[in-house]
């Protein structure tokens, strides 16, 4: 399994909140010059990972999976940032989709209403269009919506038809934000609905064993690489103002 690691300042999800909304609002959020650094390098590491993968010459994929060990660990951020980045680059639609039913959480970030989402449309309780939210002119999201309990027969289903057969136009690219592996029963089980994975870890908070564990239940899946995030820069703040 090849891993490689990309290392990420902090950057918590607030910051990507539709922008749109926060201009009909009336209010600018304050932030601070190291927030607005760290955002934008956090940008630039996910349209890399784009270029890499949904823009490459040689077989591009149509899916990217953010998952990570146990929750916490910024995969609802990175997944929102990768998308949001994707949709600015790229020709074609691009759709996030959240299948983590643990602890979802897209709609709040976004400020979206919680249900419908995709739960319910597996269920057949709702159609496809009021289970998608437009962000951008590029980009829709679907939340998880709720499992019921039902998370593990879901996910089958989806797995059965496939993922970009039951959820993707002829050309839209898919970013999904997956549950944690370890710490969720079906964390595996939802990984492998998609052509490619990135396992997020939380610098200084995750242990090297539950990596390993991560790892060694991910080794038959396509995991392209492991971000590690909230990492603090060992250049002296003096250096980085003048790079």
């Amino acid at each position: 399994m090849p891993v490689s690691s990309a290392p990420l300042p902090v950057a918590p999800p607030d910051k990507l909140k539709d922008p749109g909304k926060q201009a009909k609002s009336g209010r600018s959020p304050k932030k601070g010059k190291g927030d607005v650094e760290g955002v934008q390098l956090v940008r630039e590491q996910c349209r890399q990972l784009c270029l890499s993968l949904f823009l490459r010459e040689h077989a591009p994929i149509r899916s990217l999976g953010f998952t990570s060990s146990i929750a916490g660990e910024g995969k609802s951020f990175l997944a929102m940032t990768t998308a949001t980045v994707l949709a600015e680059d790229s020709s074609k639609p691009v759709r996030l989709i959240e299948c983590n039913w643990e602890h979802p959480s897209l709609h709040k970030h976004l400020g979206l209403a919680a249900v419908p989402g995709l739960a319910e449309w597996l269920r057949g309780e709702c159609d496809g269009k009021t289970m998608c939210h437009q962000v951008t002119r590029n980009l829709t999201v679907i939340p998880a919506g709720n499992a019921k309990g039902d998370a593990a027969k879901l996910l089958q289903l989806v797995r059965q038809q496939g993922l970009l057969h039951m959820l993707a136009g002829s050309n839209e690219l898919l970013v999904v934000e997956l549950p944690s592996i370890v710490s969720c029963a079906y964390g595996a089980l939802a990984a492998s609905l998609v052509e490619s994975l990135m396992i997020v870890v939380r610098a200084g908070v995750t242990s090297d064993l539950i990596i390993a564990d991560t790892c060694t239940q991910l080794k038959d899946l396509p995991v392209h690489g492991l971000i590690l995030n909230q990492v603090a820069s060992r250049i002296p703040a003096w250096i980085r103002q003048i790079l």
